[in-house]
């Protein structure tokens, strides 16, 4: 179902005045796992800049279909009933993996920007592309990944907030942890790669099992872990950046964190792109135009009430455009990029072809039998059960070489499918008799 969660059309600045002949039926369409806080500020932002620049009023369609994953099988799907348009002309934020699925499938159109604003834009920030060699897709802003946590609720608990990933699986944590799942969300099936690919498979995968037990819910949303830490429903959430300094802006960072583990860290770019047949092409050029502008990237930066910046919420994220940080100078509550430091490179080509399959096989074993999951982990827990003997429980149903050999067969619905069923009743059976 197509849900239109903001349609905003500007139909006057100021009466009394002629601007011109107006560029009739002027609209573009949009689809966004974004937040609704950056819906509200770059879209009005948007209709004043087209105002003033094109002398003509532009109409917004917006379209949420949930998290990534999602918006991605939703234009898979416009793609399908006809080959040439999906009837949207944007799509906007998930993350490099995402839109690498996307132009794989040619859903991508090529996008040349003005040679002025290319200057502005980094071709790389810490080792990592922020646009496409193909110039399918920018990066509008650049994300990290880490642990939002409830201060005060850590410390009525007295326990000391994580440093690093594998702090997550300790059972000090125990229900104290909301996530997301990563077949709804391209930053959770991020955070997980980041943990496989930095710890290496096998450790990986024992961290990621401890710490799925410690989940108290795994969420569809990636807004509402977030939500259980402000509440004090958990004290921690693995989460993008821009999440939880948004908050953290709001009410105070006496009250909440958030924890850039200090042994694997990465950026990953926020991109923006047109897709293929856009049916406004011309308003579409427009959008990506603006939303990489110096000017619109100050919405990402500043502190609400600032000049320039948000009006009703702090985005609290990272800028890509260099003239942005010239222009506010201190006045930015965002890291700068530019400065960002790390010696862990992901291996983005092993991430994309693992992602499918990854986000399905932890689906399969931490979440769709979570339940079984936590009642094995804390039995063995309980009952002093070795290190060892935990880990061989968790411990996946196949190694990384085969996982990417079974990556190549995973479009087959019949293997995929049978693949899955076998898992789940599998890590059933195993977590059942582990329980007792």
């Amino acid at each position: 179902m197509r849900l239109k969660l903001g349609t905003f059309l500007l139909t006057t600045l100021l009466s009394g005045f002629a601007f011109g002949p107006a560029f009739a039926g002027d609209k573009v369409i949009i689809i966004s796992p974004h937040r609704k806080s950056i819906q509200e500020e770059f879209v009005p932002k948007f209709i004043e800049y087209y105002k003033a620049k094109y002398k003509a009023d532009v109409e917004v369609e917006w379209i949420d279909q949930g998290g990534t994953s999602d918006d991605i099988r939703f234009v898979s799907s416009k793609f399908a009933t006809n080959p040439r348009s999906s009837g949207i002309d944007i799509f906007w934020g998930g993350g490099a993996s995402a839109f690498g699925d996307l132009a794989k499938s040619t859903f991508l159109s090529e996008y040349k920007l003005s040679a002025e604003l290319k200057k502005q834009l980094p071709e790389k920030i810490a080792g990592v592309a922020m646009y496409d060699a193909t110039q399918t897709w920018y990066g509008s802003a650049a994300s990290s990944f880490g642990i939002f946590t409830n201060k005060k609720l850590l410390k009525i608990q007295r326990s000391e907030a994580p440093k690093i990933w594998a702090d997550l699986a300790n059972p000090r944590f125990e229900d104290q942890i909301s996530a997301t799942d990563p077949r709804h969300s391209g930053g959770a099936a991020i955070m997980n790669t980041i943990i496989l690919q930095g710890y290496g498979w096998d450790k990986g995968w024992e961290i990621l099992g401890n710490m799925a037990a410690n989940v108290r819910k795994f969420t569809h949303s990636s807004s509402d872990p977030i939500k259980a830490v402000v509440s004090g429903d958990v004290s921690l959430a693995p989460t993008i950046d821009f999440y939880a300094a948004a908050k953290i802006g709001d009410l105070g960072s006496e009250n909440l964190g958030f924890v850039l583990p200090t042994d694997f860290s990465v950026l990953d770019p926020d991109p923006v792109a047109i897709l293929k047949g856009a049916p406004n092409r011309k308003v579409a050029e427009r959008f990506m135009e603006f939303v990489l502008s110096a000017d619109a990237q100050k919405l990402l930066v500043l502190p609400k009430g600032q000049s320039g910046g948000p009006v009703k919420d702090t985005l609290g994220r990272m800028a890509v455009n260099r003239d942005t940080y010239n222009q506010v100078q201190l006045k930015s509550i965002s890291a700068n990029p530019l400065m960002f430091k790390t010696s862990f490179t992901l291996d983005a080509q092993k991430a994309a072809k693992l992602k499918n399959i990854l986000n399905d096989l932890i689906g399969a074993i931490h979440i769709d039998i979570q339940n079984e999951l936590k009642n094995a982990v804390k039995n063995l827990r309980k009952k002093g059960a070795k290190p060892a003997d935990i880990s061989a429980l968790l411990k996946p149903p196949m190694s990384e070489k085969e996982a990417l050999a079974l990556a190549d067969k995973w479009d087959d619905d019949v293997i995929r499918n049978k693949t899955i069923n076998s898992w789940i009743n599998d890590y059933k059976s195993r977590y059942i008799a582990a329980s007792k």
